[in-house]
């Protein structure tokens, strides 16, 4: 009987949170529009002093894509190539916002890797659903940058860097587990090097699940690749947070459970707690006080909701979805969390 109910609510949630249609869906995404996309298809990070970034753009021109919108896809695309698709390398930019001077303008022309495999998947999967060449074009010029300029190889495995430049040392490199996204490597496959691409994506899930650190065996935020294997970066906070949540929504993505023996720490947390904490500490001095007394934001919620289901759990998805759909409506200016949200929303279409 136990395992029957526990069927039924999976159906259930996959209802709720994995489909791609409905009035309500529609009026999140409308809602989403008015109050992160201005006029000019520039998204605005309100937490981040309202700078626009090269993952916000790639962000909502996927979500654009997925919710067939090819008229703010325009838009957000035309921003992007006039103010971030500036570098010669066909890479771009990442953060743009208010100058030291005043003046709005690139802040940093440093490229986030992150930024140009979102921007090129949402480019290449446009291309796809409205039979437009010059977005597959654009996109695969992106896709083997991407390839000649952030690809390093690792004990064997293909990883990408974060960005350009500041990430490799003689001794280490830095990297961002977040910015591991399989599913986009999966299409690239379609459009550049098959070879390299399909290797990338089997890598890229070798790699993330061999990043978990502490008792909670979760990756943290920033890593470090040394001659001695995986460990937690001492230039960066050593915890699972605002980056490492993105993990589990991408391996979901992808049918893998992300991390089942972190998220049966994450499950006793909750059931110990009543809510998920923002971020968890993973350093080795890290105490029971280490656990964030914030409780995380509805994107992540929904994410927790997304790979719940994935690992059979589903009376805890559902009621992390409940609560996921109840804390956004207080969310008025979080951009994260209500792009994560939708993303879990759109999961069967990625």
């Amino acid at each position: 009987m136990v395992k029957i109910r526990t069927i039924v609510v999976s159906v259930i949630l996959s209802m709720l949170f994995c489909t791609s249609s409905g009035a309500d869906d529609n009026g999140l995404w409308e809602k989403y529009k008015t109050t992160f996309i201005q006029a000019d298809g520039r998204v605005v990070d309100f937490y981040q002093g309202q700078m626009s970034h090269s993952e916000g753009q790639g962000y909502g021109m996927l979500l654009s894509v997925l919710y067939n919108d090819k008229s703010t896809f325009d838009k957000l695309y035309k921003w992007t190539k006039n103010n971030l698709m500036l570098r010669k390398d066909n890479l771009s930019v990442w953060s743009w916002g208010k100058r030291a001077n005043d003046k709005w303008d690139v802040i940093d022309y440093n490229n986030a890797t992150d930024g140009d495999v979102l921007i090129a998947f949402a480019l290449i999967k446009a291309a796809n659903k409205w039979q437009n060449n010059a977005y597959k074009t654009e996109g695969t010029k992106i896709v083997g940058a991407i390839r000649a300029n952030l690809s390093v190889k690792w004990q064997g495995l293909n990883v990408l860097l974060p960005g350009y430049y500041g990430f490799t040392k003689n001794d280490s490199i830095v990297l961002n587990p977040s910015y591991i996204i399989p599913p986009a490597y999966k299409l690239f496959a379609s459009v550049d090097d098959k070879a390299f691409w399909e290797k990338t994506y089997k890598d890229s899930i070798t790699f993330l699940g061999q990043c978990k650190f502490s008792k909670y065996k979760l990756p943290g935020d920033w890593i470090a690749l040394t001659g001695k294997g995986l460990q937690l970066s001492s230039e960066n906070p050593q915890v699972f947070g605002y980056d490492a949540i993105r993990t589990f929504l991408y391996l979901s993505l992808d049918k893998v459970v992300p991390y089942p023996e972190g998220l049966k720490e994450i499950s006793k947390i909750y059931k110990q707690a009543g809510s998920i904490p923002a971020q968890i500490d993973l350093s080795d001095n890290a105490t029971k006080a280490s656990v964030s007394t914030d409780t995380a934001p509805s994107g992540f919620y929904a994410i927790y909701s997304f790979a719940f289901s994935k690992s059979g759990d589903g009376e805890l998805s559902a009621k992390l979805s409940k609560e996921a759909q109840d804390k956004l409506t207080n969310e008025k200016e979080n951009y994260y969390s209500y792009t994560l949200y939708l993303l879990v929303k759109k999961g069967n279409d990625l």
